[in-house]
C-alpha cells in the first residue's frame, strides 16, 4: 500500500510542476507581445503577471495541502521520502517561478526606459519666457525650477509614464538583483537558522536592495539606513 501511495504522491507532484512549467511556457509568448507593443500599458503587464502569480501560489499550496491531507498518515513510516519529495519540489517552484517573474519584471523595465527616456530629455519651456529650461537635475517627479533667463519658477510634472516607471522600475530592478539572497532568507527557517542569524541575513539583503534601488531613486545615507532598519525591524519583531 505504502508503495501504491509514493507512486501516486510521484505523480501528482509531477503533474502540479509541470502544470506550472506549462503556465510560464505559455505566458512567454503573451509577455513577449506585450513588451514589442508600442503602446505598452505597464500596468496591463503587472496584472498579467499578478494573475500567474495567483496560479503558482493556488498550485504551491495544493502541494502541501495534498501532502498534509492524503500522504501522511497512510505512508507512516516512509513520511521521510514523501516529505524530502514536498520540500524538494517546493524549492523548485520557488526557484523557478522567481526567476521567471523577476526576470520578466526586469524586461518590463528595459522595455519601459527606451520610451520613458524621450520623454524625460524632451525640452520643457519657461512658461513666461518660452526659453529652455537648462538646469533641470530631478526628472523622476514633480519639482520646481527657476529659469535662468528670466528668473520665473516654473513647475514641472513629468509625463504620467515617467511617473509610472519610477513607481515600479527601482523595485523591480532592486528585487531582480538579490532575489538568490531573498530566498535564501525565506528559506532560513525551515533550515532551522535561529532569529539572530535570520536578522542578520535579512539585514544583508535589505541593504543590497536599497543600495540597488538608490542607484536608479537617489537616497541618502540616512534615508537609506532607515529604509533597511524600518524592514528589518519587522522580523526583529515578528519574524
Amino acid at each position: 500500500m505504502s508503495q501504491e501511495i509514493m507512486a501516486r504522491w510521484q505523480g501528482f507532484v509531477t503533474k502540479v510542476t509541470g502544470r506550472l512549467t506549462e503556465i510560464m511556457n505559455e505566458s512567454n509568448a503573451g509577455f513577449e507581445g506585450l513588451l514589442t507593443d508600442p503602446q505598452l500599458d505597464p500596468i496591463t503587464f503587472v496584472n498579467a503577471m499578478n494573475a500567474i502569480d495567483i496560479r503558482y501560489k493556488d498550485l504551491y499550496g495544493k502541494l502541501g495541502e495534498t501532502y498534509s491531507q492524503q500522504i501522511v498518515t497512510p505512508l507512516l513510516g516512509r513520511v521521510g521520502e514523501a516529505e524530502a519529495l514536498l520540500r524538494q519540489s517546493e524549492v523548485w517552484m520557488e526557484d523557478t517561478f522567481s526567476a521567471f517573474r523577476t526576470s520578466w519584471n526586469l524586461r518590463l523595465v528595459q522595455s519601459l526606459w527606451a520610451r520613458v527616456q524621450p520623454l524625460m530629455q524632451k525640452p520643457v519651456a519657461c512658461t513666461r519666457c518660452g526659453a529652455t529650461i537648462e538646469n533641470r537635475t530631478v526628472y523622476h517627479r514633480a519639482d520646481s525650477v527657476t529659469c535662468k533667463h528670466c528668473g520665473s519658477v516654473n513647475s514641472i510634472t513629468p509625463d504620467p509614464l515617467v511617473y509610472t516607471y519610477y513607481a515600479m522600475a527601482p523595485d523591480m530592478v532592486a528585487e531582480q538583483s538579490v532575489i538568490t539572497k531573498w530566498l535564501a532568507c525565506e528559506r532560513s527557517i525551515r533550515r532551522g537558522a535561529s532569529k539572530s542569524d535570520r536578522v542578520g541575513m535579512w539585514h544583508a539583503y535589505w541593504t543590497e536592495y536599497v543600495t540597488t534601488r538608490a542607484t536608479m531613486i537617489p537616497m541618502s545615507d540616512d534615508e537609506k539606513k532607515a529604509y533597511v532598519e524600518s524592514r528589518v525591524d519587522q522580523i526583529r519583531r515578528y519574524g
